[in-house]
């Protein structure tokens, strides 16, 4: 009998131990100062290797300066282009104009440097939506964490001082829009979506992206009946299925509520054509897997397979979604965006929908404002310890764009025609106003076979000095690594 009770608690022992072993990290999991430390180190670590190691080298930002400068300065929007020689007059549509505006009064009021602290907020904007996204799928605030950490490291390099960047920010706001209207059954929150397709239309073409998220939502229910009809699990009825369509129609209508109309999806339609111009940009190239924020990518989008996989039924919008958006992810940097942010949301989705959303412990309003505090004294201080100033900018513009030509060409008031590569482009719009650039970075300007054409002179091929860009030129300003140039110095 002795031996019998002696093997009963031996046999109990480990199992309280593991009890309590959970309950010691469930109360260390859940501390504040963790939960401060947590924060302040995801919310700040890329933000701040970012003012310490970025180079203002963006080919494009310049020329949205440059045309934000030319809508003030002529009080309308363009409608054809006033900036290059071979297509001056001819019509462009400038889908971003508000952001080139805004990027003109930021440059007006603030100089070189406010392109950096542009950058850095928006960095900051990114991860606390995705944060705030991610936190209502899961209670789990270390999961949360750990999914933006993640996401914002996969994201490494899509957030450059473009309007792009801005497209990201409102595409985690539709998604959490989408989310918290099915999550509260609230179709009232659904309508806040024209008033943002309304601004996203104005300021970049990257709207059709969450037009198509709008659509492909739209359609679940009918999916989910044809998965039923060949033999998958049941559909649960959707009781926002009609109000979703009534504003994706509202919200496709408001976004012809901009200076072009309808052009502004034949725009769309041919960036979608354009294939050749991935091979010739860097930013069009796929991911090499040479660097830790491309693998972060492929593990996200694995994790989100998984969770699809372990899901209690099939959601056949968000495997159209997944596949989607990895064929654009892994297809093009540019986009590895927009995979990463529906990884992240699928994997931090529950297992089961017809359960009842286990409501996460709210971080509190002590808590955010310390957040906030530290992570601004954080970067604050990294600037002024780094000496980020608009001098140290230009110091970087010289190092990645030809300032000292420009400088030349302004002291000598030399004249153009002016033959230039295509990534200098849209600096030289900005830095030599009156002479019209042979070429630069607007891809809705300048097609895809002109760039291709454009290649073999500034490669040095065979006939290169017969080509009447160059024969025509008075100024050729070149990086010293093109063919071109070595033989024109030869």
């Amino acid at each position: 009998m002795k031996a019998d009770v002696l093997e009963q608690s031996e046999a109990v022992e480990p199992s309280f131990d593991l009890q309590t072993l959970k309950s010691k990290l469930r109360a260390v999991g859940s501390s504040q100062l963790l939960w401060f430390l947590g924060l302040v180190f995801v919310f700040a670590a890329l933000p701040l290797a970012n003012i310490k190691y970025s180079k203002l080298a963006d080919p494009d930002i310049w020329w949205h300066i440059r045309t934000g400068e030319w809508i003030v300065q002529n009080h309308q929007i363009p409608h054809v282009d006033p900036f290059s020689a071979p297509t001056l007059g001819k019509p462009w549509v400038d889908y971003c104009w508000i952001f080139d505006l805004g990027s003109y009064g930021m440059i007006s009021h603030f100089d070189l440097v406010s392109i950096l602290w542009f950058e850095t907020l928006m960095r900051l904007a990114v991860t606390a939506l995705l944060f705030s996204l991610i936190r209502t799928l899961t209670p789990s605030f270390w999961k949360a964490l750990a999914l933006t950490g993640v996401a914002m490291m996969a994201m490494l390099w899509m957030l450059p001082p473009r309007p792009g960047a801005i497209s990201v920010l409102l595409f985690l706001g539709e998604l959490h829009i989408l989310v918290s209207a099915q999550r509260k059954s609230n179709a009232r929150l659904l309508w806040a979506l024209p008033g943002l397709f309304v601004l996203w239309a104005n300021i970049h073409i990257e709207f059709v992206t969450g037009l198509f998220l709008l659509g492909v939502i739209c359609l679940e229910p009918l999916m989910e009946k044809v998965w039923e009809v060949a033999g998958g699990a049941r559909s649960i009825p959707d009781p926002l299925h009609r109000q979703r369509w009534y504003v994706f129609g509202a919200s496709l209508l408001a976004t012809l509520i901009n200076p072009y109309g309808v052009k502004l999806f034949a725009n769309a339609f041919q960036y979608a054509r354009d294939a050749k111009i991935y091979d010739m940009i860097v930013e069009f190239h796929a991911m090499h897997f040479r660097t830790l924020n491309d693998w972060s990518v492929l593990l996200l989008v694995m994790l989100a397979c998984f969770a699809l996989g372990r899901s209690s039924r099939l959601r056949p919008a968000w495997v159209v979604l997944l596949g989607w958006s990895a064929w654009m992810g892994f297809r093009s940097l540019r986009e590895v965006w927009l995979v990463t942010i529906l990884s992240v949301v699928m994997i931090a989705a529950p297992r089961r929908e017809e359960d009842p959303p286990e409501k996460p412990a709210r971080t509190s309003l002590a808590l955010r404002l310390a957040v906030a505090t530290a992570v601004a004294l954080i970067l604050l201080t990294g600037g002024v310890l780094w000496s980020v100033s608009s001098q140290k900018m230009l110091r970087q513009v010289a190092d990645a764009f030809p300032l000292g030509a420009v400088g030349y060409i302004h002291q000598n008031h030399l004249q153009g025609p002016l033959l230039n590569e295509l990534s200098w482009g849209g600096f030289l719009i900005y830095a030599v106003p009156d002479i019209p650039v042979a070429m630069d970075g607007r891809t809705n300007v300048h097609t895809q076979d002109e760039i291709v054409q454009a290649l073999p002179l500034w490669n040095g091929e065979h006939g290169w000095q017969d080509r009447p860009e160059l024969q025509h030129a008075n100024l050729v300003i070149s990086n010293h690594s093109w063919p071109l140039a070595l033989l024109l110095r030869s």
